[in-house]
């Protein structure tokens, strides 16, 4: 199975992206989904959350994402620390994944935003970063809901700039336009990669 990591930062569409690559047939995984399921269910992970950032940050053994959030998203520093327990778990998840299912036919894309700060893209055959101007993906990431203004600027500042990650990119999709403008894109990029 051909696999391609889907990159881009905070509000950039990747979401979009994917469920456009997914109606056209990719298998998808996103890595903040397995990510958040392995806060709850890798024993060693659990144990150095509560160690680095508070026994609290579970409740009944279920992980309060908020907690965590608001405690590992103030500092690079904290910031950082999360990534660092977190990404070597990822990573090996990853690696089993993509392993098993290499001689699948098909295409694999995995959402993964923190893509490069992770050094995840030697697991991928290809690269494809989907980026937009800051206004637009602060506009994307407040109409999604999740996020205040004030902490969606805190987490882009905590990400790599978008200009370092097009030159570490194989294929970058600018969504500064309309939804059918990505989706087109998108479907361009299918039938490039599809050849």
């Amino acid at each position: 199975m051909k696999t391609i990591a889907v990159t881009g930062g905070l509000g950039s569409g990747k979401s979009a992206a994917m469920s456009v690559f997914y109606e056209m047939g990719a298998n998808v995984l996103h890595a903040d989904d397995i990510a958040k399921r392995l806060l709850q269910v890798d024993p060693g992970l659990i144990l150095k959350i509560k160690e680095s950032f508070g026994d609290d940050c579970y409740l009944d053994e279920e992980l309060q994402p908020q907690i965590l959030a608001e405690r590992a998203f103030v500092t690079s520093e904290k910031h950082d620390l999360l990534n660092r327990l977190i990404h070597p778990v990822l990573r090996t998840y990853l690696h089993k994944y993509i392993s098993a299912t290499k001689s699948v036919p098909g295409t694999l894309m995995v959402e993964a935003a923190i893509l490069f700060e992770a050094g995840f893209e030697d697991l991928f055959d290809m690269v494809l970063l989907i980026t937009a101007e800051k206004a637009i993906r602060i506009q994307h990431a407040k109409a999604a809901g999740r996020l205040h203004e004030k902490d969606i600027l805190r987490r882009m500042a905590l990400q790599m700039p978008e200009e370092e990650k097009k030159g570490r990119a194989d294929y970058i999709i600018e969504n500064n336009g309309t939804e059918e403008d990505l989706k087109n894109a998108c479907r361009f990029f299918w039938e490039t990669i599809k050849v």
